[in-house]
């Protein structure tokens, strides 16, 4: 169950001290009775429940704790850009395979990077592609642990990639690896942190152009106003059904 004490409290700080008194009254004073609303309708929700199809068949834990939600106010985060981040709540089987079926290239030439994996169902969905490897991002050490359990536990007949690994890092700070990529991101988080890490992709394919994809699925219009504003990156598709756009380095198809 959200925190009180771990969602409004932290957001009300971190508003005074980004924008000060009057911006945070101006811009924020809607946020507590928000927070309120969704700790009420967090509290009719039950621990537990059914475990999905997807759990069900591989014997894995990537449910939510919550119905589909895992909150990260229940969580011991060390990083305190937690509070920019969104709840973990895994991606359903047919969203992901729609989002990879979009990409025409040859996988096993590219390293696929899940930000914010939570609970690593997209890593093991990836691994049903023949990527070169499959690495998770994610900052809760709790979220990780049951990743990794995961990955050891996950037995396909049908997988094609078992180079898989789930790193207890805060994506905010990762080194992006200058090899052919695909990036995936599920809307992990807002502001600050999701500008950074945009700014570095930039940044990285200026000082190594090479082929490199963004997966992203969920986007709102700030994150849409960010890639739209890099000349290194360009949209390829967009579907609106299930709610996704892939970026490629501009690169390929100069």
């Amino acid at each position: 169950m959200p925190r009180i004490s771990k969602t409004i409290v932290p957001r009300i700080r971190k508003s005074l001290r980004d924008r000060g008194l009057a911006g945070t009254l101006r811009r924020g004073f809607l946020l507590p009775l928000h927070l309120m609303n969704e700790y009420r309708l967090a509290k009719t929700l039950r621990p537990g429940g059914p475990a999905s199809e997807f759990d069900r068949t591989y014997g894995v834990e990537t449910d939510g704790q919550f119905g589909t939600c895992t909150f990260l106010s229940d969580l011991e985060i060390p990083s305190p850009n937690w509070i920019e981040g969104y709840d973990y709540v895994p991606i359903s089987p047919e969203r992901f395979r729609s989002a990879l079926a979009s990409l025409d290239i040859a996988f096993e030439d590219f390293t696929f990077i899940d930000f914010g994996s939570g609970k690593g169902r997209a890593v093991l969905l990836a691994s049903e592609y023949p990527f070169k490897r499959i690495i998770g991002l994610e900052f809760s050490p709790d979220l990780h642990r049951i990743a990794e359990g995961n990955i050891r536990r996950y037995k396909s007949p049908t997988q094609k990639c078992r180079k898989i690994r789930s790193l207890n890092v805060d994506f905010a700070s990762f080194v992006i690896p200058l090899e052919p990529l695909v990036l995936f991101f599920f809307d992990p988080c807002r502001g600050r942190v999701l500008a950074d890490v945009v700014t570095r992709i930039a940044e990285s394919l200026l000082s190594c152009p090479r082929p490199l994809y963004v997966v992203y699925v969920a986007p709102r219009a700030e994150v849409e106003q960010l890639f739209a504003g890099l000349k290194s990156l360009r949209e390829i598709c967009r579907d609106s059904e299930a709610n996704f756009c892939v970026y490629e380095s501009m690169r390929e198809r100069a």
